[in-house]
């Protein structure tokens, strides 16, 4: 016996140095060519930034800050690892030296996940338990990801947590086994706060452990184990409602291509079935190897399947893995950033093939098949070797995706940090490195940062002048007086409303949005002051700002239709007025929905336009889906250098009608709608 625990333990010792050797290596081979072609800690996302801006503010006091002040934000994507990055800025890891924290944050989860790995399969493993961490750190693809200072590496260490939960749930007494469902749960909870899109899979394990419960009721294990996750994604649901007015985190909102107002539905399917191509053949197929080889990682998940005792698992990784790579699929930018967002997919598939390979090493085992012991080990060999080829090219494409981000982003946000005086807030659109080095407050045109409960991740879905109509509602002390954006991605922002001040162009560019970014100072003053309200007016519309649209009950002409669009044009009294609008195509209709309560009085309805030819539009009341009453307003050939209005008096309006405008002649550009008493615009006019 004693031999035996001694035997016992030096093997253990050989194997947990044999993994973090590997670990080791592998980190070493990324970090060093990148950490010596950035010059600094490399980091080869943004995004990686992102993660740091919201650890800064957690150490801050500010949780679910992406800056302190700006309010809570949904724009992580991850909930959890801000909080895991929090600590190592609290004890000293700061400026880029918080990648260094985690790095090591990364090879510590890598490692955890090569010990789950090793419990989940068992006593079978045998050797194959030595082939564990050559696997999970020779995928070239997956390495990159692991390493990026992304909260990959934190998910796969859940992922592998959770798993061995409901292998310890199974293989447990009746007695304990309540118990060890509810540590399920907590683990599954754990990888939600991780990664959203891992939901199937805890869905999938929820299932796996009702049809392993035995004497347990079904019933109570799927409370035990969905209960903490659905508590966890309702919580965040709910925050996120309450203090940004969405249901969905920023990111769905910005990235999924169901936000998309302006795609038919087969437009939006076939952004999927593309997605789902490029995903199977470059995040599956290529990155393990391609064929022949990839098939590998089928065919022992397969074999999992066909195990009475693995099957369980193995079906919940393979629901996992497929399921969040249909969620991928839905994302817009799914095959951007060496293809980060397909990794969740692919570690689930992964460990499946080893939940396969213990099921076939127990199948040896049972039948005494000596020379079958080498099946498992030779099979998982294959998976870690045929990839090798795509090392160099990973690797290099790391250190140079680096460089690009400390030579581009953390340089604008150096020099963003030495301008005097210091600016008063950042316009920007990456929104990681600039604040986190600048240490400015700033403004996410793309609305992942978050500011308050302005819309601004849906605007910037909308188009750009959505994204400015929403800077209108900001006080004018918030309001942005320099950006750091790329030309080229904000036509109508950096031409219309920026100086240039000063520019950093990079060379090999093969991350960063585009080559050059530019420094503007930012001048905003023909954007209305908040709450400006002309006198008499009862209801105002300003399209193409979500909020106004919102109150408003706008209904835009989507699909194909209800573009955005913006001028800035001299109003009556000669100053610039900026004004976003939308696209009314011809025989198309738009409809607002008038507040329930309306003083008693006769209106005019005043709608603003920009220059253009001849224009005929039909103006409808509707009550209760009834047409009232409709007039025809014709707009007569306008100039473009100016502001115009129609006018059409409205006499017979009642609170919460609806007004529908049509467009008979031409595709109308509606700025702006108001109702006005009719006593104010025929006394005193109504000017624009």
């Amino acid at each position: 016996m004693i031999r035996t625990g001694v035997a016992f333990r030096v093997r253990a010792a050989v194997w947990h140095l044999w993994t973090v050797g590997w670990i080791a290596t592998c980190a070493a081979m990324f970090y060093m060519p990148a950490y010596s072609k950035a010059g600094m800690w490399p980091a080869p996302l943004d995004d990686v930034y992102i993660h740091f801006d919201f650890a800064r503010s957690i150490a801050q006091g500010h949780p679910f800050e992406w800056i302190a002040g700006n309010g809570y934000s949904s724009g992580a994507t991850s909930l959890s690892y801000p909080f895991v990055l929090a600590m190592g800025y609290l004890v000293g890891f700061r400026g880029a030296w918080l990648g260094l924290f985690a790095a090591g944050v990364a090879c510590l989860c890598l490692w955890d996940l090569c010990r789950s790995t090793r419990s989940i399969m068992g006593r079978s493993a045998g050797l194959a338990a030595f082939v564990i961490a050559p696997v999970w750190v020779g995928i070239p693809l997956l390495d990159w990801s692991w390493f990026s200072g992304m909260e990959v590496a934190l998910l796969g260490a859940c992922v592998g947590r959770l798993l061995r939960a409901l292998r310890k749930a199974e293989l447990s007494t009746p007695a304990d086994r309540p118990k060890a469902q509810w540590r399920v749960g907590l683990w599954a909870a754990a990888l939600v706060a991780a990664r959203p899109e891992t939901a199937v899979l805890v869905g999938a394990v929820a299932v796996a452990a009702a049809f392993a419960a035995g004497s347990v009721s079904a019933i109570s294990t799927l409370a035990r184990v969905g209960a903490p996750p659905a508590l966890l994604m309702c919580t965040q649901a709910l925050a996120s409602r309450v203090y940004t007015g969405e249901w969905s985190a920023a990111g769905a909102v910005r990235k999924l291509v169901l936000s998309d107002p302006y795609l038919t539905p087969l437009d939006k399917a076939l952004v999927v079935i593309k997605n789902l191509i490029a995903l199977r053949t470059t995040a599956f197929d290529a990155a393990l190897g391609g064929s022949p080889w990839s098939l590998m990682i089928w065919i022992l998940g397969l074999a999992a399947i066909l195990s009475s005792r693995y099957r369980r698992p193995a079906a919940a990784l393979w629901v996992g893995s497929l399921g969040a790579m249909g969620l991928v699929a839905l994302n817009t930018t799914a095959q951007y950033q060496n293809w980060r967002y397909a990794m969740p997919s692919l570690v689930m598939a992964v460990l499946a093939a080893f939940v396969g390979a213990a099921a076939i090493a127990d199948w040896v085992d049972r039948k005494r098949v000596s020379i079958g012991k080498l099946v498992a080990p030779i099979a998982l060999t294959i998976i870690a070797i045929a990839p090798v080829r795509h090392f160099s090219r990973q690797i290099d494409h790391f250190a140079r995706a680096s460089a690009n981000i400390a030579e581009q982003q953390v340089e604008v946000g150096k020099r963003l940090a030495l301008m005097q005086p210091a600016p008063r807030r950042v316009f920007l659109s990456d929104a990681g490195a600039i604040p986190y080095f600048s240490n400015l407050p700033a403004l996410d045109g793309l609305g992942l940062g978050g500011f308050h409960d302005l819309p601004f991740a849906r605007a910037s879905v909308h188009g750009i002048p959505a994204v400015v109509e929403l800077m209108e509602r900001l006080p004018l002390e918030d309001r942005p007086d320099v950006m750091a954006i790329y030309p080229s991605w904000w036509k109508g922002v950096a031409d219309v409303f920026g100086t240039p001040i000063d520019a950093v162009r990079i060379t090999d560019n093969v991350i960063c949005g585009a080559e050059e970014k530019v420094i503007y100072r930012a001048d905003f003053s023909a954007l209305a002051a908040p709450r400006e309200q002309p006198e008499g007016v009862v209801f105002e519309l300003d399209v193409a700002d979500l909020v106004s649209e919102k109150n408003g009950r706008y209904e835009p002409a989507f699909p194909q239709g209800g573009w955005v669009v913006q001028n800035v044009l001299p109003r009556v009294d000669g100053t610039l007025r900026f004004d976003g609008g939308r696209i009314l195509p011809q025989g198309r209709e738009e409809a607002f929905t008038l507040p329930a309560a309306l003083p008693i009085s006769a209106f005019h309805l005043v709608v603003r336009t920009d220059g253009g030819p001849e224009q005929v539009l039909i103006v409808s009341v509707w009550r209760l889906g009834r047409e009232l009453s409709s007039w025809t307003l014709t707009l007569p050939v306008r100039p473009m250098d100016r502001w115009s209005s129609a006018k059409v008096e409205l006499p017979e309006l009642s609170g919460g009608e609806m007004v529908k405008i049509r467009s008979e002649m031409g595709a109308f550009r509606n700025f702006h709608v108001w109702l006005v008493r009719s006593d104010v615009v025929k006394t005193k006019g109504f000017g624009l």
